[in-house]
């Protein structure tokens, strides 16, 4: 998996979390009370999303290393069999098969690591979106209460 992109997807989060706090005391752009619930509901979705990507991202690293680990036992034993050339048929058949095995689960992997990269760099694409569009926004504090008011009876936070 490409580690850069987990890295780039971390520092989307902590863009955000600048953004957020820029719009909660910034002061060039004021907006009116749907433009900020769109802004508070776009944070919200890119903050899940950058969650939802860190738990793949830690779900695909614990799996290459189960598959680093047992690529190392297959290979080991490929070489104990090598040594002991009067290994049986049945061993040799038995490794093959976990050979084969490993081989598709290399392949699955490898498959869902190179998922990971366009949903990163769609996150960030977004995050970007949002930073131009919400970065830097000022707002009347009432419309913000009343906001959270909404979210908090809709069973938001």
């Amino acid at each position: 998996m490409n580690k850069h992109l987990l890295h780039a997807a971390t520092l989307a989060v902590a863009a955000l979390s600048v953004t957020l706090a820029q719009a909660q005391t910034g002061a060039s752009r004021k907006v009116d009370r749907n433009e900020l619930r769109t802004c508070l509901d776009t944070a919200d979705s890119i903050k899940s999303r950058s969650d939802a990507l860190k738990a793949r991202s830690a779900q695909l690293n614990a799996a290459n290393e189960q598959l680093k680990t047992e690529g190392e036992e297959i290979k080991r034993e490929v070489e104990r069999q090598e040594r002991n050339s009067s290994m049986l048929g049945m061993a040799r058949d038995r490794l093959e098969r976990r050979k084969t095995a490993y081989d598709q689960k290399v392949a699955a992997a490898k498959a869902d690591s190179e998922k990971f990269g366009p949903d990163a760099e769609a996150l960030n694409k977004d995050l970007d979106a949002y930073n131009q569009r919400c970065g830097g926004i000022s707002y009347d504090p009432a419309d913000r209460d009343a906001i959270m008011k909404e979210r908090e009876s809709a069973g938001k936070k």
